[in-house]
């Protein structure tokens, strides 16, 4: 959904926003700018029991396993750590990591999930949607890419791997016990939840608020590639955290998936669009079916286009305006 087209932001100006958020990130790194506040972190972590009711983790604990033999050393980087990042439990005599520590310490359990966190080109059971083709899927650089064996691709003019289809981005923790048809499976489903939060408006990533957009190749020419965009198809939905500046960026195919009416539609007509992370039988379903839904562009200035879901012989149709609301269901 994301690395076979790139990331722009729109036209608003958040120049203030941003130095705001330069300022803090800032300041967040010179506080963790040092190995022994990230073994503290990682210390309580490894102790603190999720959903437990007394969770500190004792001041000798943290000791035991930090490495520093002056405990007032160590007193003082907890001391530069709370307030932001663990909070101490002084009655119940430890400590505890706050939801930022937390979600620090889970991006680096995340990202170094696996020692060698690639996978080589290998063959999956589901054709190529443009052209019939067997596909690949690969990892590479935290992006699963599936991959079409023969054509040239969903963006030919713009993608880093040759056939690419999808890009999505996946933890390299998730590599781990997975084969390749489950990670195609896991891929498919992350895709889903991270897009359907961003098309509500929050950020899966922070909790920020979202912008979204229609970008649109004003003279488009899907031919072996447009010479303008690069891509096959001329219009994508594009989502990005005025926050992080997290993004998402999925073709028209996609959209009707994130929308409870079209769930609903499926639903009446017996097909899931549940992907399982086991299951990648599920994920075959969910992924023919972004490629079935036919899109058309209504207008160009503002843009908007419809997207039409059909399944034996009944049919809705969801209209998206310029900032990807949905104005108008017809079913």
């Amino acid at each position: 959904m994301i690395a076979v087209a790139d990331a722009e932001s729109p036209g608003s100006d958040r120049a203030t926003e941003a130095r705001t958020s330069d300022t803090r990130a800032s300041e967040a790194f010179d506080l963790l700018g040092n190995e022994t506040r990230l073994s503290i972190l990682l210390a309580i972590w490894e102790d603190q029991v999720p959903l437990a009711d007394d969770n500190p983790v004792p001041f000798s604990r943290i000791f035991d396993r930090v490495d520093l033999d002056d405990p007032g050393n160590v007193s003082y980087h907890l001391e530069q750590l709370e307030g932001q990042f663990i909070t101490q439990h002084t009655d119940r005599g430890g400590y505890e990591l706050l939801i930022p520590g937390l979600k620090l310490v889970r991006t680096i359990v995340a990202g170094t999930g696996v020692s060698d966190a690639t996978l080589e080109p290998t063959e999956l059971d589901q054709p190529c949607p443009l052209c019939g083709a067997p596909t690949e899927i690969t990892y590479r650089e935290g992006v699963v890419f599936l991959v079409c064996t023969e054509c040239a691709g969903s963006a030919p003019g713009k993608a880093d791997i040759d056939g690419a289809l999808n890009g999505m981005y996946f933890e390299p923790a998730g590599l781990t016990d997975r084969s390749p048809e489950q990670l195609y499976a896991a891929s498919i489903a992350t895709t889903l939840q991270q897009a359907r939060s961003l098309f509500n408006g929050v950020c899966p990533t922070c909790s920020g608020a979202v912008d979204g957009w229609l970008d649109c190749c004003p003279d488009h020419d899907p031919t072996d590639g447009c010479e303008q965009c690069g891509r096959l198809m001329g219009t994508f939905a594009r989502f990005q955290c005025r926050v992080c500046k997290n993004f998402g960026v999925p073709n028209p195919g996609w959209l009707p998936l994130l929308h409870p009416a079209v769930i609903s539609f499926y639903d009446d007509h017996g097909v899931s669009t549940r992907v399982q992370a086991d299951d990648p039988e599920s994920a075959r379903r969910v992924y023919s079916l972004i490629y079935d839904h036919e899109w058309e562009r209504l207008s160009e200035d503002p843009p908007r286009i419809a997207v039409t879901a059909a399944r034996d012989g009944d049919e809705i149709r969801l209209t998206f305006d310029e900032t990807v609301s949905v104005v108008d269901v017809q079913r």
